[in-house]
């Protein structure tokens, strides 16, 4: 019965009517691929910015706090690194504009990023390093020496 039921499924007259909502339009097909092509270069994935700054990875070690962010293709000159009020802020700003070799139209690319991280108290943040290499910009930040002697292993027992 099943088989039956399939097969009448698949004879062109037999078959459900399709909604009209289910059917995309020509002109509606048309609209989104303009739509999709005229976005902003960083709402689409064919920028190289996309993606850039998604996050900032955090770990800490015995003399400091180090973050890492991913940054490619990004100029490192551009990358701004503040630290105001405990909040680590990574910025970046570009902005591009070229006219045709006639002069007579232009074009305008702007792109930007900006991620902030708390970060714990007790570190020395006098004496912070930024270094960005190979599209990964890596801040140094070593923890006050009265932080450091605050911390203490504590063992985990099983019973």
């Amino acid at each position: 019965m099943e088989l039956m039921t399939k097969l009448k499924e698949m004879i062109p007259w037999k078959r459900k009517p399709v909604e009209t909502h289910e059917v995309m339009s020509p002109r509606e097909d048309i609209n989104q691929l303009f739509d999709r092509f005229l976005m902003s270069p960083l709402e689409t994935g064919w920028s190289h910015f996309a993606g850039v700054g998604s996050g900032i990875e955090m770990y800490e070690t015995e003399d400091h706090m180090i973050l890492r962010a991913d940054v490619p293709g990004l100029d490192p000159k551009q990358l701004n690194v503040t630290i105001r009020n405990g909040i680590l802020c990574l910025s970046y700003e570009d902005q591009h504009e070229w006219r045709d070799g006639n002069g007579e139209g232009s074009s305008c690319r702007y792109a930007a990023f900006r991620r902030s991280v708390a970060l714990p108290d007790g570190l020395d943040v006098s004496r912070a390093e930024a270094a960005c290499k190979h599209g990964v910009v890596a801040i140094r930040i070593p923890w006050a020496p009265e932080a450091r002697d605050r911390s203490r292993r504590i063992v985990v027992s099983v019973n």
